[in-house]
Parts: C-alpha cells; sequence; structure tokens
C-alpha cells in the first residue's frame, strides 16, 4: 500500500543546510565544539598515563581533573581559533586584492576602455559603483550598522582569544606557587657557585647525616643523586657524611650510585656508599615481620657510620623518591628547625601514600585526599601551609634528632632529657619487659634502633618506620613531631609532576582548598583492611589487616 503524495516526507535539504549553517553560524558554538574535543583528547592521554583504571579513584577526584585539563586545554583551543580567524582574514584579502588587480589588469587591455570623458574614467575606477538599482537610504543605514556590528563582534573575539592565549602562557610560566620555592634564590646562588662549592655551606652550619638504601632504582637515581649534590653544596660539604646501602638489585643502581660515589669524593665529601652488599640475608619470605626485619636490618646497616662515630646533630634519611633541591631544604627548615623529627609528604596512585605510618596528632588514620587531616586544628594549618603536628610520619624522607641513635658516649646533651620520662613505658614496648632497653632518663637510654613489632606482646603490626617516632615518644620523650606540607616527593615520575606541579598550580591549588576544600575527603581514608576492625593501641589506630 503506497501513501498519498500529500502524506510522504518531504525532505528539505536546502532548508537543512541553512539551518545548519546557521547553527554553526551560532556565537562561539564551533570553539565550544573544538575545545569539548581537545579537552577529550587531553582526558585520553591523562588515562594513559596515568591508568585511569589502576588509580584509587578516591583519591583523584573527578573535578579536580576536569578543572586542571580544562585549564591546560583552554588556552590551546583560544589560540588554535586565533590563528584561524586571522589566517581566514588574511586569505580572504590576499584574494581581494588580487581578485580587484585582476580586474583592473583585464580592464586596461579592453578595446571597450579607449574612449575619454568622465564615463570611461568611471569605468576605471575599481570602486565605482555601476549598479542600475536604486538603494534607499534606510537600507544603507542597515547596512553599515550590520557590517560595524559584526567587525566589533570579530575583533571582541580576537581580544578575548589573545586574552585566553596570554594569560595560559603567563600561567604556564608561573606554573609554580611561591610557599613551595622559598629557598629557590639560594638554589640558584649555590647552582652558580657550584664549580667551587663553599665547603661551610650557605645553611645554619648543621651536621647533617644524610641517609638512604636503595634496590631497583635506576630510574630515580639520577634526579635523585643531581638533587642531592646541590643539597650539599648548599649544607657544605664539610658539614655532610653520605651513607647510603644497595643490595640485592639487578637493574644499574649499583653502577648508578658508584657514580655518584665518585662525585662525592671529587668534591670532599666524607661518605660510606656500599652496593651489592650482601650483609644483610634478604630471606626468602617477605610478609609481614620478615619484611619488616629485613628492612630494619638495611637502615640500620646505613646508620653504622653515625652509631660509630657520631659527629652529626640530624639525620635526614630519605626513600627512593623525587624530590627537588628546595624541598629538602624546606623540610630541614621545618618549624625554624624547632622539631625533633619532619617528615615530607609522599604520593603515588592511592594519593598520600604512607598511611601505614601517618598518624594525625591524637594517632587517628589520615585521608589520602587534601585536606588529608580529619580534625580542625591539622586543616587549619594545611590551608596555611604550616608544620602539622602529628603522631607518626615518615612518607618518603625524613629530619630527625641524631642523639637517641647514638651511644651515650657520643650524644651532644643537648637534645635528650635528663629528667625521667613523664610517663612509664607502655607494657606493650619492648622496653617495659627488657631493662637493657631502657635507662634512668632519655640522655642515659640505650641507642634507638629501627626495629619490628613485638605482636604478641600487643603491638599493632607496624613499619619500622612507624616504629622509630613512636620510640622517640615513648622512650626518649620527643615529642615535636610534624608534618611539612610543602614538601612533595613521590616514588613515580608522572605521579611527582601531577602532585608536586600540577595540583600546585595556583589556579589548581585554589579549586582543591577552597572551591572543593577537602569535600568527601573522610570517605578517602587508606585503610589496610575493614574500617570496622580498625583497633586502637598505644600507637593509636591500627589498620586491621594483621
Amino acid at each position: 500500500m503506497r501513501l498519498p503524495r500529500s502524506w510522504r516526507p518531504r525532505w528539505n535539504l536546502a532548508g537543512f543546510f541553512r539551518l545548519l549553517i546557521q547553527v554553526l553560524r551560532t556565537p562561539f558554538f564551533l570553539p565550544l565544539i573544538t575545545f569539548f574535543l581537545l579537552y577529550n583528547v587531553a582526558y585520553a592521554k591523562w588515562c594513559i598515563i596515568y591508568d585511569c583504571n589502576g588509580i584509587w579513584k578516591p583519591a583523584f577526584p573527578p573535578s579536580w581533573r576536569t578543572w586542571a585539563l580544562a585549564l591546560a586545554v583552554a588556552p590551546i583551543n583560544a589560540a588554535i581559533w586565533l590563528v584561524w580567524m586571522l589566517g581566514w582574514e588574511a586569505a580572504v584579502w590576499w584574494f581581494r586584492i588580487r581578485r580587484v588587480r585582476s580586474r583592473v589588469s583585464s580592464r586596461a587591455g579592453s578595446p571597450r576602455i579607449s574612449g575619454s570623458g568622465d564615463d570611461a574614467e568611471d569605468q576605471l575606477l575599481p570602486g565605482s559603483d555601476r549598479t542600475s538599482r536604486s538603494v534607499s537610504p534606510n537600507e544603507k543605514q542597515y547596512r553599515s550598522r550590520h557590517g560595524l556590528g559584526w567587525e566589533w563582534f570579530w575583533w571582541f573575539q580576537v581580544g578575548l582569544y589573545v586574552s585566553i592565549a596570554l594569560a595560559g602562557l603567563w600561567q604556564g610560566a608561573h606554573y609554580e606557587h611561591p610557599n613551595d620555592i622559598r629557598y629557590r634564590p639560594v638554589i640558584q646562588q649555590v647552582l652558580a657557585d657550584k664549580p667551587h662549592p663553599y665547603p661551610n655551606g650557605y645553611g645554619k652550619g648543621e651536621k647533617i647525616y644524610i641517609a638512604a638504601a636503595f634496590y631497583n632504582n635506576e630510574q630515580i637515581l639520577p634526579y635523585w643523586t643531581n638533587t642531592f649534590l646541590t643539597v650539599i653544596s648548599y649544607l657544605g660539604t664539610q658539614n655532610v657524611f653520605v651513607s647510603i646501602v644497595e643490595s640485592s638489585s639487578t637493574d644499574r643502581s649499583p653502577e648508578l650510585l658508584s657514580d655518584f660515589a665518585t662525585k662525592l669524593s671529587d668534591m670532599g665529601v666524607a661518605h660510606r656508599v656500599l652496593v651489592r652488599d650482601d650483609t644483610i640475608v634478604k630471606p626468602g619470605d617477605l610478609s609481614f615481620n620478615n619484611r619488616i626485619n629485613f628492612l630494619a636490618a638495611i637502615r640500620n646497616r646505613v646508620m653504622e657510620p653515625l652509631v660509630e662515630n657520631g659527629g652529626y646533630s640530624r639525620v635526614l634519611f630519605s626513600n627512593d623518591v623525587y624530590v627537588e633541591p628546595e624541598s629538602v631544604i624546606e623540610l630541614l627548615e621545618t618549624a625554624d628547625g624547632q622539631y625533633d623529627m619532619a617528615c615530607a609528604m609522599d604520593f603515588n596512585h592511592f594519593g598520600a601514600y604512607d598511611a601505614w605510618v601517618l598518624r594525625d596528632r591524637l594517632g587517628h588514620l589520615t585521608s589520602t585526599v587534601w585536606p588529608f587531616f580529619i580534625d580542625a586544628p591539622s586543616i587549619k594549618l594545611m590551608h596555611e601551609d604550616a608544620p602539622v603536628p602529628v603522631f607518626s610520619c615518615w612518607n618518603g624522607m625524613v629530619v630527625f634528632a641524631a642523639d637517641p641513635l647514638l651511644p651515650i658516649s657520643l650524644r651532644s646533651n643537648t637534645t635528650l632529657s635528663t629528667s625521667p620520662l613523664p610517663r612509664p613505658i607502655p607494657p606493650t614496648h619492648p622496653a617495659a619487659r627488657d631493662p637493657s632497653l631502657r635507662g634512668p632518663s632519655p640522655a642515659l637510654t640505650p641507642p634507638l634502633r629501627f626495629r619490628s613489632a613485638d605482636r604478641d606482646a600487643g603491638e599493632c603490626f607496624s613499619s619500622e618506620s612507624f616504629l622509630l617516632p613512636y620510640d622517640m615518644r615513648r622512650v626518649y620523650d620527643l615529642q615535636r613531631i610534624y608534618v611539612n606540607p610543602r614538601v612533595v616527593t613521590s616514588y613515580s615520575w608522572h605521579f611527582y609532576i601531577w602532585f608536586k606541579w600540577v595540583l600546585g598550580h595556583p589556579l589548581v591549588r585554589w579549586w582543591v582548598r577552597d572551591v572543593y576544600d577537602g569535600a568527601w575527603m573522610e570517605r578517602a581514608k587508606m585503610i589496610v583492611g575493614d574500617e570496622k576492625d580498625v583497633w586502637v593501641w598505644d600507637g593509636g589506630d591500627c589498620h586491621p589487616w594483621w
């Protein structure tokens, strides 16, 4: 059965295309389309770099990513449309010039244009009005206004695109927040003087023991060694000792560290760099306390030159992290030096990474999303970029007083109290049951060492990095422990870029801190196990994974 002709749909292609052209000519419609296309390309690239399916999504709120990518894409989109508009106008102008010249040339060679008089002259004028139709004054006024309005709108678009593109260039050149680079000027001075470094350095003249342990870190070591060569020049070649232990690596870490040791020798820096060290036997089973005992033994091995000889007031212990020289100095200057331990912040695909060690000032678990802490005083300090008091931390890099690790005879007698502890050692602590681990006062207590937890006595299964600040509190009464939010480190280059420079960009930082402002951050706690099984011991909240 055929429908009557009057019932059949009529396809008006000409009308459709006229409508399409009108839509496309809608102001800023096409720029918005290209903006979203560029954003989708940037998002796809972001997912490739950061593995959208591999990251812990609560630590990467979508609004952070959207805002950061939009800020990156907007200047590019504006530049594209600026080039298009100027290029189109240039092309139109060029074709008009060619057409006018072509007409003038063709008329000059025509036999018809050989007469004299005003008519002939008028015919030779390119701009002469030869239309036979008269135009009313109202129509001329309309055309004039319409053309002028379009011209003003064209210049408005050009100005807008120029402004966005230039703003993007300026923001790209000023991507670091002033709070993050306070020590950049002195670092630049150090680099300028690097061929002839000052033995006494540019700082306070403190004696710093730099410690680190590495395993399969060939990707990080070039960056790390370059950073610390600059830091050593700042501190003074005569004011530091470098102790490094590498073992069991299967990559180029030993060769890179040997090169680093050669550079230290050339600078006249005291050091002990052990590569392919097999003094500490790596166990076949690295689960639970086997792993902690092994790592504690490695860290104690790193500390041997200090324990044997003393002579240094602070220990700067670094993990295998990316970090800037000015950030290391920032860490050393935490709270104007009035601290017993100061920690950086480390990041990876979980967001804030070392949640196993970090506890807030009350001993509670923390979040992996800014502002990381749950209690109001800590959040206020995070907003101020000020050091935050915590119960424990390590987080990629730490500076702490050297005296607790030294034999009593080598201590400076300026850090540890000569009075008895203000509170008894908790019964779960090994020193509560072993008299050889305690003394009449912190100053007369045997040296502190990295250790594993005594789970049989009721201690929470913990990292050796957690137990060091815990022991400093309970056995040596050292309570001034801080996290410095200005010191950003990471174990992976692309996460370092994201957390150090992208989230540190002033405009992204404004969004994260003032707009998003920790929304739902309590839901982003990194708990190893089931949250309902978290239990509390003398060291605060315990992850329920054991």
